[in-house]
């Protein structure tokens, strides 16, 4: 285990050498990572297949294999195209997040007030921009990220860097300026092919993946908010 004073030393090195800060949002800000679970569930129960939650946490959330990862592993012979499926899911995950369900975690709006006091401020998920705005403005916080990129913004999704990329342009900095707060693999790599530093933050749904690429992992959003203040 890494030593905790060695990570708040290298966490504040890595602050002050930064000139911005990009967000990933799913499981990092809000709590809707059982709610896309539900939404893709729900859709897949359409079709007579239902999705192991265990599986789902590791082989979409963390490394993003979607919809044709799920028909492969599982061999499935559906009468949908996946492409009317994501439609589907879509629909269904806005829902959640139009209707006030969604919660942002309890300290990601004082880490959020935190980091922005010396860093510019982007967030760059693969949900739909409309869905995280949804989710902000009924938690009180529409007004905390100047910049919101969501899954149009970028051609090619995570593990691709295009996103991050992106989001320096439009925050005006160079990547190497820019540090990434992530939970999933996918983000990992693709912050580390858009050369930026990344910063993954463990919760429950994330404790047995390999995060070994890493600048600095922190065991939870408490964790990290208390480095941010030591």
């Amino acid at each position: 285990m890494t030593n905790p004073s060695s990570s708040i030393k290298k966490l504040h090195s890595l602050l002050t050498s930064s000139k911005a800060a990009v967000l990933d949002f799913d499981g990092l800000l809000a709590d809707s990572e059982p709610f896309h679970y539900r939404a893709y569930n729900e859709v897949f129960e359409r079709y007579g297949h239902t999705l192991n939650k265990e599986e789902y946490w590791v082989e979409w959330t963390s490394k993003g294999k979607g919809i044709a990862g799920e028909i492969e592993r599982h061999d499935l012979k559906l009468d949908v195209d996946p492409v009317d499926m994501r439609k589907q899911k879509f629909e269904v995950y806005s829902r959640f997040c139009q209707s006030g369900e969604i919660k942002l975690f309890p300290l990601a709006g004082n880490m959020v007030e935190m980091l922005s006091l010396k860093h510019k401020l982007a967030i760059a998920s693969g949900s739909w921009a409309k869905d995280i705005r949804y989710i902000l403005e009924n938690a009180g916080a529409s007004d905390l990220f100047p910049v919101i990129l969501g899954k149009e913004s970028a051609s090619r999704e995570k593990p691709h860097p295009d996103i991050f990329l992106n989001a320096a342009e439009k925050l005006g900095c160079a990547p190497s300026e820019c540090f990434v707060l992530e939970d999933a693999l996918k983000g990992l790599y693709a912050a580390k092919e858009a050369g930026m530093p990344c910063i993954i933050l463990r919760n429950p749904l994330n404790q047995n993946i390999n995060f070994d690429e890493a600048d600095l992992i922190f065991e939870s959003l408490e964790d990290f908010v208390s480095a941010l203040k030591a």
